[in-house]
């Protein structure tokens, strides 16, 4: 059943004073106000709907009790049934979805911080290479260098080698000579 209350609209002019560009303006509007009484037994924060008397008069027979046709009602009941059915099932499944997608935002998640991890190792790696590399290519330089110095005294060597090739076996028979010269004398 429902519970109706009776009141009554009161209405008054509010008046409220503003300064609107440095100077003060008084304003005036309707305030309206339907009272309530304790015995309608309100509590606080409740909903409440304001249906006009003529309006009501309407829907209520004589007994007060709200008239209309069930069989609509009942259609409008099943329909709006029948919405909710299909949110509910829409809902579960975007729950799903949604549960799905977290998933699968996670696993990409933890990929790419893998994936970042291997990068940052194999820039750091890199870099130990490259420094290594320039360290190999500065001692082969250093070699190449002495490798060509090394040719360069090899040169020198055999040129000043057959230069003196004659003038050698030159002075070891001369040597020879005045050692066995000595050997006789002695």
């Amino acid at each position: 059943m429902v519970k109706l209350i009776k009141s009554t609209v009161k209405c008054y002019r509010k008046k409220t004073k503003k300064t609107v560009g440095g100077k003060r303006k008084t304003y005036e509007y309707n305030q309206y106000l339907v009272p309530l009484k304790i015995s309608d037994q309100l509590e606080c924060n409740q909903d409440v709907y304001v249906v006009l008397e003529n309006e009501l008069e309407g829907m209520l027979n004589e007994e007060g009790e709200l008239v209309g046709d069930q069989k609509a009602f009942q259609r409008h009941i099943d329909v709006y049934q029948k919405e909710l059915d299909e949110l509910e099932w829409k809902h579960g499944e975007l729950s799903r979805s949604y549960k799905e997608l977290v998933a699968k935002n996670t696993k990409n998640n933890q990929l790419i911080r893998k994936l970042t991890s291997e990068v940052e190792n194999l820039r750091l790696v890199h870099q130990e290479l490259e420094k290594n590399l320039k360290i190999e290519r500065e001692n082969h330089l250093a070699l190449e260098k002495r490798h060509q110095l090394e040719v360069k005294k090899a040169q020198l060597l055999e040129e000043e080698l057959s230069k003196h090739k004659g003038d050698f076996w030159t002075s070891i028979r001369s040597k020879l000579v005045s050692k066995e010269e000595k050997d006789l004398e002695n």
